[in-house]
């Protein structure tokens, strides 16, 4: 993407489509161009920011296979630039925060761009992508509109194909543990108390008997007294 100014900013694609666009941006980021931004005259972000209005502009056209393209190749990658996970570096202490864009809006516009275009494989992919992406951030509404948006039976073959990708986690697995946290919520927005409390023991022979009593307790406070009544 090209900018230019006249009397105000101008904005111009400078590959085909949204998606290659918003690649050759990254490529242009990882190699240094938009480093500390901020001195000049921040344009990386005012082009990340027209990403974002080109993308609400196409999801409001139901344009929702080229959103979900979008959407998922400029998010997962602002999360892993916004926390130094990335080799692009453009000089805001929190580039996410900086924007001031509406970030449950435009990941709720993602979840349901991925939900209107997705088979369940591919669901189960970007979810589980997004799930060891997000480190440090954390929205309400990637659960919320996966649940209000999904059938039951549907909800449950997803959380089944993205606890398939955990088989066999280790200590070391910190992608697979991200996923099983994700579960995690979903499991506590729906109240489903059992499969919480399955999924923590996920964690066993990884976290300690009683990191995991922690984690049951954010669930359900007397589960400490059951861990201590054993001792």
């Amino acid at each position: 993407m090209k900018i230019t100014k006249n009397v105000k900013y101008n904005f111009k694609l400078t590959e085909e489509t949204l998606e290659k666009d918003i690649g050759s941006f990254i490529a242009e980021a990882r190699k240094g161009s938009y480093s500390w931004d901020y001195k000049y005259n921040m344009e990386g972000l005012r082009i990340i920011k027209q990403y974002f209005k080109i993308l609400q502009e196409k999801f409001d056209n139901q344009e929702f296979e080229e959103c979900k393209d979008g959407y998922h190749e400029l998010i997962l990658f602002l999360f892993a630039a916004s926390t130094g996970r990335d080799k692009a570096n453009f000089g805001y202490e929190d580039l996410l925060s900086r924007t001031k864009l509406d970030w449950e809006r435009i990941i709720q516009n993602y979840f349901l761009s991925m939900i209107k275009t997705c088979e369940i494989e591919e669901l189960s992919d970007k979810v589980s992508e997004y799930a060891i992406a997000l480190k440090e951030y954390g929205f309400d509404s990637d659960v919320t509109t996966l649940i209000k948006k999904l059938d039951k039976q549907i909800l449950h073959n997803l959380e089944q194909r993205m606890l398939i990708k955990t088989k066999g986690m280790t200590k070391k697995d910190r992608d697979k543990q991200d996923i099983v946290y994700f579960l995690m919520s979903i499991a506590e927005v729906l109240e489903d108390k059992e499969k919480y409390l399955q999924l923590c023991d996920k964690f066993a022979g990884i976290l300690t008997e009683k990191e995991i009593i922690n984690l049951k307790r954010e669930y359900d406070e007397d589960l400490v007294d059951i861990y201590f009544n054993k001792k």
